[in-house]
């Protein structure tokens, strides 16, 4: 797990500026690197300390965050996947709350609706309009995560409405070794979060210059 620094602040910062009363993680809340089918770096940790360092760190987001529902990420349910390819299935397996020591009241589901909004991850939904070209295909209001550099809210309406795609962002440290794979990359990321207001209105909150201060 590598958020930002000082990322849990603006979180606390921007959700008291709003007034927000329910929060939804769109996923990918740990990394999960040492484990994942990707090459691992040569400086990683075992998989074993990065869990333990993931349920320490999450422990301050608890407790500033005693609800909260978590859409399913593809990096969450690696444990999952890799299982599955030996032919173990998740009756053998820890569920995700207990694996990092979550309370009950953090809720994880593959997706969300909640006044007539779509909460999901969105695997598959790449590139800049991703979320946008989700809700269109879904015909409702989308929030999604997943797609780290095109943080952001677009619109599409119609004769009988006007619905948002809404690109969270997101809260990761690229300097940590999970994030290498990104160090040439294109598109840097969109750390921030989104905000709600209704089924048609969402804004992106960009994380602000002063939190980069340690």
């Amino acid at each position: 797990m590598s958020f930002k620094t000082n990322y849990l602040t603006f979180l606390q910062d921007t959700f008291a500026q709003y007034n927000v009363g329910q929060i939804i993680s769109c996923g990918d809340l740990i990394d999960n690197h040492a484990i994942s089918r990707h090459q691992t770096e040569t400086c990683a940790k075992s998989a074993y300390d990065e869990l333990d360092a993931s349920i320490t760190r999450l422990k301050t987001y608890v407790k500033a965050f005693p609800k909260v529902r978590i859409c399913q990420g593809n990096h969450d349910n690696i444990p999952e996947r890799q299982a599955a390819t030996l032919g173990i299935g998740k009756r053998f397996l820890k569920s995700f709350n207990d694996l990092l020591e979550l309370p009950d009241s953090w809720q994880i589901e593959e997706e969300f609706i909640i006044d007539n909004v779509l909460y999901r991850h969105g695997i598959n939904c790449s590139g800049k309009d991703g979320a946008l070209n989700a809700a269109i295909q879904e015909r409702i209001s989308l929030v999604m995560g997943h797609s780290h550099s095109f943080g952001g809210c677009k619109y599409s309406a119609n004769k009988r409405d006007i619905i948002f795609g809404l690109n969270v962002g997101c809260g990761i440290d690229i300097d940590a070794y999970a994030f290498a794979y990104g160090k040439h990359a294109k598109y840097r990321p969109t750390l921030g979060c989104g905000i709600v207001f209704d089924r048609a209105n969402a804004i992106f909150v960009p994380m602000g210059e002063r939190y980069f201060r340690d």
